[in-house]
């Protein structure tokens, strides 16, 4: 048993597989967020994108993203607190990646939209990491 990319207890079949594999749906706004990140971790960019609030897409930076994807590997997903109110919710998480050999911490607030019973990704906000103490 695989253990999910998106380090819930679950296996990676039990868990995120499914969406990925367009079998079943997210239930909540975490639910897509872990998703999203084994999308990342298993290099499925064309989930990221179908995930994408359709408003949204053209914002999206196809080629950056890849290249993140590509050039990164998604280690952990720590998701700090999540909301489900009705057809909006926010996820604020840290995903933790090795890039070009060095440890990194992606920290994001994300908003999601539910549009006719699906859940996407609208946006995100970067949190900076805090200012070193002098």
């Amino acid at each position: 048993m695989t253990q999910c990319y998106c380090c819930s207890t679950k296996s990676f079949a039990e868990c995120c597989q499914p969406l990925l594999e367009g079998k079943s749906a997210a239930g909540s706004p975490e639910a897509l967020m872990r998703s999203r990140f084994s999308a990342f971790a298993t290099k499925n960019l064309d989930y990221v994108i179908v995930t994408t609030d359709p408003q949204a897409r053209a914002d999206l930076d196809r080629a950056s993203t890849e290249e993140w994807m590509n050039n990164s590997e998604f280690t952990k997903l720590d998701v700090l607190r999540a909301t489900d109110e009705g057809n909006k919710g926010t996820v604020e998480f840290k995903a933790f990646f090795k890039m070009n050999g060095t440890d990194e911490v992606h920290h994001e607030i994300s908003k999601f939209r539910k549009q006719a019973g699906t859940w996407y990704f609208r946006d995100g906000k970067v949190v900076p990491p805090p200012e070193p103490k002098a």
